[in-house]
């Protein structure tokens, strides 16, 4: 009996134990819904700029010459101010430029085909050798050396594309043989031995006159300098701008074997130190009938000499008397030591004209 009431105030026991006081539930937070951006109406084809977009906005390392494109720009050369640059690329693989040397007034035209490998730009003519360039983007090409690296320098190596496509300059001074036959004038170019028909423009017709008024030179071939441009049409045709001269007794110079002084147009390269610049464009010839004349930059002048083996004697100038100031200088440098001479070789490719066994003027056959 006494063990029950024991057994029954232990359950009672622990049965109070057990009731814990009831924990007041945790506060429910409010979650609150992402707010989400309203997705922009997008035009189709659009493409949205992003820091991506706008840092890379060119691959560089696929370059397409899909259009005919246009690189302009000069070019550092050495001994001279610079060269003017003027590329084309045709979309068919063709290519043409214009090289214009500062100074020099020297043209070359050159055409051929280009090779893309990369981003190098191969330029391939028969006419002549032209360097490669490298794109440094679409829109600008570098220079390459002859290691075919791009040149690294503080002056500008770069041609920069235009904005839209221009067509060549082709106008240029020229030297060659002029013509008449059944009243069409034909120009061969001593440089490159091409063959074009001269346009009937009113720049033309006072050579075509002078040519076909002069008994000693109508029907016959004779050397012409002149500045013409080449149209770009298949037919090649000259449209002369400024006609300079003729010069009777002239032919085209074999620049590979100068072996005479007589028959040759030359040009003045250098009067005792000063460097004559070829834009001047100071010319003379000596013919076979002991006459010389030319052109010294601002007029035109003639005069008889006389040559005994390299012994040579220049008598007075007869010349024009306009005036030009820029080019007055070299002119009365020119025409002082010319009449001063009392010697001439060749040497090599150059004519010398020295006095008192000093060189006062020294030339070269004219190309252009």
């Amino acid at each position: 009996m006494k063990q029950s009431f024991i057994l029954s105030a232990l359950v009672l026991a622990l049965a109070g134990c057990s009731q814990l006081p009831e924990q007041a539930p945790a506060p429910i937070s409010e979650v609150s819904e992402p707010v989400v951006a309203a997705e922009p109406e997008l035009v189709e084809n659009e493409v949205l700029n992003d820091h991506i977009a706008q840092a890379q906005a060119t691959d560089f390392g696929h370059i397409f010459i899909d259009r005919d494109m246009s690189f302009i720009g000069t070019l550092p050369c050495e001994g001279c101010p610079g060269v003017k640059y003027h590329v084309n690329l045709f979309q068919d693989g063709k290519f043409e430029a214009r090289q214009e040397f500062i100074d020099k007034h020297e043209v070359n035209l050159v055409k051929g085909t280009w090779l893309l490998e990369g981003r190098v730009i191969h330029l391939m003519s028969q006419q002549t050798k032209i360097p490669s360039f490298q794109f440094v983007s679409n829109n600008k090409v570098v220079l390459l050396d002859e290691a075919g690296k791009p040149v690294i320098s503080k002056d500008n190596y770069e041609l920069v594309r235009s904005n839209n496509f221009v067509k060549l300059d082709t106008s240029m001074q020229m030297l060659g043989m002029y013509q008449v036959i059944d009243n069409n004038a034909v120009f061969t170019s001593c440089t490159s031995g091409e063959k074009s028909t001269i346009a009937m423009t009113q720049h033309h017709i006072p050579m075509l006159r002078s040519y076909q008024t002069d008994k000693n030179l109508n029907g016959k071939p004779v050397i012409a300098t002149m500045i013409a441009r080449q149209s770009q049409k298949e037919d090649k045709m000259l449209f002369v701008e400024k006609f300079e001269q003729f010069w009777p007794g002239a032919t085209c110079p074999d620049t590979l074997n100068i072996a005479k002084v007589q028959g040759i147009v030359w040009r003045v390269e250098r009067v005792k130190f000063i460097q004559v610049p070829q834009q001047y464009n100071l010319r003379m010839l000596f013919n076979d009938n002991a006459k010389l004349y030319g052109f010294s930059g601002c007029n035109v002048f003639n005069a008889s000499y006389s040559q005994s083996s390299n012994l040579l004697k220049v008598n007075p100038l007869v010349s024009t008397k306009k005036y030009c100031a820029q080019s007055n200088y070299y002119e009365s440098n020119f025409t002082q030591h010319l009449q001063m001479a009392d010697r001439i070789e060749l040497n090599g490719d150059k004519l010398q004209l020295f006095h008192n066994n000093e060189v006062v003027v020294e030339m070269k056959p004219a190309l252009n």
